[in-house]
């Protein structure tokens, strides 16, 4: 029987890769990014319960996934732009909490196997995530923050602000998508350096204790 730890490599990776390949193309066929909240918001609670199944943290995720349904629920009856700001916050603490307990959990970990490095890719894609919603979130309240992003609507602006976010976190940006205001090249320069200290540092570390463990799965 797999443990909550193992557990955490075996959904997470997958899960978050269908996500971030779903949401550009619901973008392309201009199908609401809202249909993702669900299935994004399940994802980061079961990878929460998976590193502190009885702890706060777990407690904290689920009283945000309620936040985040009641947002719905309100945003759906009453269309407000602050519903929709409210529930990317929401879901960004969410991310957040699920990629500092996947760190922890990383640095912590004895043995080196196949799912503690697909854990560590999974948390790196993650932190794109936690980013682009941030930017998200950003664009929503002032949209000069940005320059580059296409008017298309909310579904197509939130594909453009992931892939620069994920452009961002790998410094492979390719200059379409430009921060303009003070905050949002701040938060793209702290997101930049932490990839690049991410892949210095943690995954190089993981990958070494994998060569040289004497067991793999």
């Amino acid at each position: 029987m797999q443990t909550p730890e193992e557990l955490h490599a075996s959904f997470l990776f997958p899960a978050v890769v269908a996500l971030l390949v779903a949401q550009p193309v619901f973008a392309a066929f201009s199908i609401p990014s809202e249909v993702l909240v669900l299935p994004l918001a399940t994802t980061l609670v079961a990878s929460i319960w998976s590193l502190d199944p009885r702890g706060r943290w777990l407690r904290v995720g689920l009283g945000l996934s309620f936040v985040l349904l009641l947002t719905a629920i309100l945003h759906r009856a009453y269309s407000s732009p602050a519903f929709f700001v409210v529930g990317f916050a929401g879901m960004t603490a969410l991310s957040g909490i699920s990629v500092v307990l996947g760190v922890r959990w990383l640095f912590a970990s004895a043995r080196i196997t196949v799912r503690t490095l697909l854990s560590a890719v999974s948390v790196y894609l993650l932190i794109g995530v936690t980013f682009g919603l941030i930017y998200v979130a950003i664009y929503l309240t002032r949209p000069s923050a940005f320059s580059g992003v296409s008017p298309a609507g909310r579904s197509a602006e939130a594909a453009e602000l992931m892939y620069y976010s994920l452009g961002a976190l790998s410094t492979s940006a390719f200059g379409d998508i430009l921060p303009t205001h003070p905050m949002t090249r701040l938060l793209a320069n702290i997101e930049s350096v932490t990839g690049q200290l991410y892949i210095a540092v943690l995954v190089a570390i993981l990958i070494t204790g994998y060569a040289s463990g004497p067991e793999r799965e």
